[in-house]
């Protein structure tokens, strides 16, 4: 994903808080509810819609869509849906353990699967029988399971001004006993104690992890990366961003006819609601606006600096004859990436919603003596830390100090985590962390360089694109493409848009509707979601996915996989 912050984010900001519930139904199909009190979802839209699972709002759902879900909808999502590896996102869409993925999360699985003498990852590879999938080494899915709350657990022993040392330690040892009793009591799941509220909350995160990992297919890099860094995190969009691996056990496919999702090739339609499951990993919305000043003034432009200079040496090498590709596309997708979170910070109207939202929770905090008795003022400490931090880094002096205070900043987010916890509760998401999250938004185009961005691409935008630029890369499509140009239906959707709220991490998170079909491959976010680093707004800021129907599309008249197509599409078992 990437974020610009430019005028036309002052103008979605503008609008970020006002509650909408009629015209969001309205998009949908739904009547209008009844007038009621808007949720504090609504009233805080800032801080996103990245739900946990055990705490998936449902209110807010039946408010803003007219569709409440059921705890058998919330289960059946959460165990189709996959944490790929130690960086992406996935699902199972098919009985038999076939796992969607982005390209780019399984793009050193490729290549290191490839046979001597061939470059899988260039030409693409498609297995023609069970037999042809090759196992991936290094390589695990893990499927959430079981959620329980083990906040009391994790805050066992502490008391009120315990030295940072010993708050450190005793929160290390409660994890580890939590841990050390999950473990024996579930032997065969892998165990994980995830803060939530920057520790104002805890769960025990328990997943079977599928460790037989083969793959099944991925296209080719040119038709992968079409468009490069050129057109990363921007939209309209042609980037055919998808791969296959399937999940085996016991020397077979696994057995997932109990938790997978289907797949609607015809996809959603424009103002439908949606929904993305997969794991975001950090965001910044409970950051104060101290530590925000900071990642502004001096850590991000030291952080885009070093990568430039990264990618200057990596294009030095490239030209010298070495295979960097994969390193220069992860530095220049990081490059965007960060340059967008910048300019997020440098936007006034952000810096200045922060402010609001951050002086409201100390007000709340200080109008409960007890609850201010018990956190403090971590804010004010958390200033002082930054102007530290600050002078260290601009004189260059004191700079073994920084460790420590990056330590102490830890525990004080932790105070700052516990007071939002204790004014909001559940009511409002936590910061990403990695796991696994559900996020609901409509299939949505936006106002764009004076015109409009619709909410699909056709398969007519790719070859218009490629001959615009000549055919060069990174416009360029291997001969297949260009050869089968009469057999293709131009017409077929390319990629979508939605007003989902993903980041990176949600990489190869599925798309789904109610009916939990899938709508989407999830792979990047629009130039104006970046921002939406620190703070949500969907007036603009939007998500990328690939169009089922262009997967099955390639998969059948290019890459000859039509038994894999029919498996995808539920149409047969496949080969």
């Amino acid at each position: 994903m990437t974020l610009n912050r430019s005028a036309v984010l002052g103008v979605a900001l503008a609008a970020v808080l006002a509650p909408d519930f009629a015209t969001l139904r309205a998009q949908d199909g739904a009547t209008a509810a009844p007038a009621q009190d808007p949720h504090p979802a609504v009233t805080h839209k800032e801080l996103g819609r990245m739900w946990p699972f055990e705490h998936a709002p449902v209110e807010f759902f039946q408010q803003a869509y007219g569709f409440t879900p059921t705890p058998e909808w919330l289960e059946a999502a959460r165990l189709a849906s996959l944490r790929y590896g130690e960086w992406c996102s996935a699902s199972f869409v098919s009985p038999r353990g076939l796992i969607m993925t982005n390209h780019h999360c399984a793009r050193d699985n490729v290549a290191a699967v490839s046979p001597e003498g061939k470059d899988w990852l260039t030409t693409g590879f498609f297995a023609k029988s069970l037999e042809e999938e090759v196992r991936i080494p290094d390589l695990t899915v893990q499927q959430l399971v079981a959620m329980k709350d083990v906040t009391a657990a994790m805050n066992a022993g502490l008391v009120k001004d315990m030295s940072e040392a010993d708050l450190a330690r005793t929160l290390e040892a409660n994890e580890t006993k939590i841990l050390e009793e999950a473990a024996a009591a579930e032997k065969d799941l892998m165990h994980q104690v995830v803060s939530l509220y920057q520790g104002g909350s805890y769960q025990l995160y328990s997943y079977k992890v599928y460790r037989d990992i083969r793959m099944v297919g991925a296209p080719d890099l040119k038709i992968a990366t079409f468009g490069g860094d050129p057109d990363n995190f921007t939209y309209p969009r042609f980037s055919l961003d998808f791969s296959f691996v399937r999940a085996w056990e016991d020397g077979k496919p696994a057995d997932t006819s109990m938790h997978y999702f289907k797949v609607k090739t015809r996809g959603a339609k424009e103002g439908e609601t949606v929904f993305v499951t997969g794991n975001p990993g950090s965001t910044g919305r409970l950051d104060t606006v101290a530590q925000m000043e900071f990642l502004r003034d001096i850590q991000y432009p030291r952080t885009i600096a070093n990568i430039d200079r990264q990618l200057k040496a990596l294009r030095a090498r490239q030209e010298k004859g070495e295979d960097v590709r994969g390193e220069i596309l992860d530095l220049e997708n990081a490059f965007k990436a960060y340059t967008g979170y910048l300019a997020g910070l440098r936007d006034v109207s952000v810096m200045d919603i922060k402010r609001k939202a951050e002086q409201e929770l100390r007000d709340k905090v200080a109008a409960k003596p007890e609850l201010g008795e018990k956190i403090g003022d971590p804010w004010k400490r958390i200033e002082e830390i930054a102007a530290e931090k600050r002078e260290i880094v601009e004189t260059r002096r004191g700079m073994n100090k920084l460790q420590g205070l990056a330590q102490e900043e830890e525990l004080l987010k932790k105070r700052v985590g516990e007071a939002f916890f204790a004014v909001y509760g559940t009511h409002l998401p936590p910061d990403a962390t990695f796991t696994l999250r559900l996020s609901d938004g409509v299939m949505k185009g936006y106002a764009m360089n004076g015109t409009v961005a619709p909410y699909f691409t056709s398969l007519y935008g790719l070859y218009a694109r490629n001959t615009e630029f000549g055919g060069q890369d990174p416009f360029a499509l291997e001969p297949a493409w260009l050869e089968k140009l009469k057999e293709m239906d131009l017409s077929t959707p390319y990629c979508v848009v939605s007003t989902c709220d993903i980041i990176g991490g949600n990489s190869g998170s599925p798309m789904i509707n109610q009916a939990l079909e899938v709508v989407g491959l999830v792979f990047d976010g629009n130039i104006e979601s970046l921002g939406n680093r620190f703070v949500y707004t969907d007036t603009v800021a939007r998500t990328v996915s690939v169009h089922p129907a262009i997967i099955v599309e390639a998969l059948r008249k290019i890459y000859g996989a039509g038994k894999l197509a029919d498996e995808f599409e539920g149409k047969g078992k496949g080969y």
